[in-house]
């Protein structure tokens, strides 16, 4: 869509002051156009149709002028006399130089800040993931250490207890075994007199 009327341009077709096309301006905004035209280098701009909407808001007189002529007025004959010295306008050149803008101070700032912070975010859970899996790790090992020294313990107790019935077993035979022993002993040598064997 081209934009190629501006508050001052819709002024001057009509003939009415700038003042005048912006109240228009501000009536169609308020009413049920709202806002119109596009602002390009600081400007509103207008196409044919807005324009026209615009011109809408107008009174009935400067509705009824044809664009592009004013309303009559009286004529007029201005001398400019000769106390006016006309002078060439500033070559201001093509380009502007923001160096002569600012102050002096540095301003230090990474080429891809975003792109900087993801990765350090990216490294940074990484880096969280790792410990996550190590720690698991280590609570695995930990709880089987955790399992295996339970059961030894358990084991160990039960050794523990066998060995002392061991021994009150062992005792008691070894007691048994002599007093067998001992008359089995006697027996024989009772069966040794028999035949003169002492």
């Amino acid at each position: 869509m081209e934009r190629l009327h501006t508050v001052s341009t819709i002024a001057a077709n009509r003939g009415v002051t700038v003042r005048s096309v912006k109240n228009w301006l501000a009536a169609a905004k308020a009413g049920e156009h709202g806002e119109l035209g596009e602002m390009i280098n600081g400007r509103r701009h207008f196409s044919d149709a807005e324009r026209d909407i615009v011109i809408s808001y107008a009174s009935d007189r400067v509705k009824a002028a044809p664009t592009g002529q004013t309303t009559p007025t009286a004529a007029l004959t201005v001398v400019t006399g000769n106390h006016r010295q006309t002078i060439d306008n500033p070559n201001f050149g093509g380009s502007i130089s923001l160096a002569n803008l600012r102050g002096n101070a540095e301003i230090a700032a990474y080429a891809d800040p975003v792109a900087a912070a993801n990765a350090a975010a990216a490294l940074m859970a990484a880096a969280a993931e790792a410990m996550d899996l190590d720690a698991a790790a280590r609570l695995e090992v930990l709880q089987q250490t955790q399992a295996a020294a339970a059961a030894l313990e358990r084991q160990a107790a039960d050794l523990q207890q066998r060995q002392i019935e061991y021994r009150v077993k062992s005792d008691l035979i070894g007691l048994i075994q002599n007093k067998e022993t001992a008359r089995l002993s006697e027996l024989l040598g009772k069966a040794g007199a028999l035949t003169g064997n002492d």
